[in-house]
């Protein structure tokens, strides 16, 4: 099997569990509409939020060091294992002593919750991504679908038949964990890896000196997405930051064709990497990849105002026009987590956490000043100008590592079509849809060559 079609395999396996998960969630969104409250749904959402902002800083972003030593030839699986769940079990502890000054002081149910979904998600991460490391894609896949049924099960019990509110939020999110975790224990053995009284002080510290640099990375990601909900809430309420978080769940769609695969690209690049860096597989990749990316957003962006109606329900529904400008940026997400697959490929974070930073700052500096003028609008403003500069720098500084062409004359053309399209779809005019597919037909012309490209791909592969 050649590069193209082990990454095409490994792409469709990520593909069919990624798509079966997230088309679950696709149906967890109205149940949250419908059984919680717009500020209920904010407070949760903003829970949830924190919950990974807090997970990288206390396992010191173990989970990821982890999953890319296993993929250097001569890795060992059970001290890399066995390290980090040392540094989980560290973590557990300040986690404990957080919990118990937190709850002296406000006495609320969804703090323990919290605690145990700290314990849980960051538990099943680092299984999951152990798993991946040892090349189990279809173990990795099965087990993403077991977590997300049992998710959606759990969540329509205890929200929609018992109404328990933010409890049963997190407590479905717990359950979901839960069951990933026994999967992964039975059909990976993994038990039969962890050798806690063994030490390896060398190898943690090359994994440390990895992870370590993730943290502010995450952080920063952080503030690029996450913090603007904060803002909003801060200036605007609870409210209109649970209209915002429920708005930006639509465009994860996209963000959904950008995690199928990075799952399989991380992989067959650092293989790739081993080999050659002047090769033309990563340019051949990142030409269909931005290809499908503008195509699959332009196509999102038309049917948007049909998706909103069947997955943003009552009072929620108002927020559907914040959606196009908020799919763009998750464009532009997609973009800059491609790059960034090259930091994972040389080991070097702190290039990556330069760029992160930027944008994150560009961000936060933006919300500030915008958001208190001209509310959600100032946010998502904000959030496309980050991007932009994270993808820019990226693109920059990653030419250092690897070469990859890029046609900038097409994808600057088509990117702005794009932008112009969600423009026009958060406007409220009488011919708004028309202007978008004329929009998307002269997109699907501009690439046509790629089409017939990948239909021959498909044609010979199948």
């Amino acid at each position: 099997m050649n590069k193209y079609n082990r990454l095409f395999t490994d792409t469709v396996i990520f593909g069919i569990g990624n798509f079966t998960t997230k088309f679950i969630y696709f149906f967890l969104m109205p149940i949250y509409t419908s059984a919680l409250t717009v500020e209920e749904f904010g407070l949760a959402d903003l829970l949830n939020n924190s919950l990974f902002l807090i997970i990288p800083i206390l396992t010191l972003s173990i989970t990821d060091a982890v999953f890319r030593f296993l993929l250097d030839r001569d890795s060992r699986p059970a001290t890399l294992l066995s390290e980090g769940l040392k540094i989980l079990a560290y973590s557990y502890i300040v986690a404990l002593f957080a919990l118990i000054c937190i709850y002296y002081f406000s006495s609320k149910l969804y703090w323990v919750l919290f605690f145990v979904l700290y314990i849980t998600e960051s538990l099943k991460n680092l299984f999951a991504q152990f798993t991946r490391g040892l090349g189990k894609v279809k173990t990795f896949a099965i087990n993403g679908i077991l977590g997300s049924f049992f998710l959606l099960l759990s969540t329509y019990i205890l929200l929609k038949r018992l109404h328990w509110g933010i409890n049963g939020y997190l407590l479905s999110f717990i359950i979901g964990n839960i069951i990933s975790i026994l999967y992964l224990l039975w059909r990976v053995n993994i038990i039969s890896y962890i050798k806690l009284s063994s030490r390896n002080k060398e190898q943690l510290k090359k994994m440390l000196i990895y992870s370590l640099p993730l943290i502010p990375n995450s952080l920063s990601w952080w503030m690029t997405n996450i913090s603007s909900r904060y803002i909003i809430a801060g200036y605007c309420g609870l409210g209109i930051a649970g209209l915002f978080s429920s708005a930006s769940k639509i465009p994860a769609l996209i963000n959904v064709v950008a995690s199928i695969f990075q799952q399989s690209w991380q992989y067959a690049s650092v293989k790739e990497y081993q080999e050659s860096t002047e090769s033309i597989f990563y340019s051949r990749v990142f030409h269909y990849y931005s290809f499908f990316i503008i195509v699959f957003g332009s196509v999102t962006l038309f049917i948007l105002p049909y998706i909103s109606r069947l997955v943003l329900l009552g009072e929620f529904y108002e927020a559907w026009i914040y959606t196009p400008l908020l799919l763009f940026s998750a464009m532009l997400g997609c973009f800059s987590i491609f790059f960034g697959v090259v930091y994972i490929i040389v080991k070097n974070n702190k290039k990556g956490l330069y760029t992160t930073l930027m944008g994150a700052s560009t961000n936060l500096l933006l919300c500030l000043i915008l958001i208190p003028f001209i509310g959600v609008a100032g946010a998502l403003i904000s959030n496309i100008i980050s991007y932009l500069i994270i993808v820019g720098a990226r693109i920059w500084d990653t030419k250092k590592y690897i070469s990859i062409r890029i046609e900038w004359l097409r994808l600057t053309v088509s990117g702005a079509l794009v932008l112009i399209q969600a423009i026009v779809m958060s406007i409220s005019f009488d011919f708004r849809t028309i202007v978008s597919a004329v929009i998307m037909l002269l997109l699907v012309a501009l690439y046509r060559r790629d089409f017939i490209g990948i239909y021959h791909f498909f044609k010979s592969t199948l």
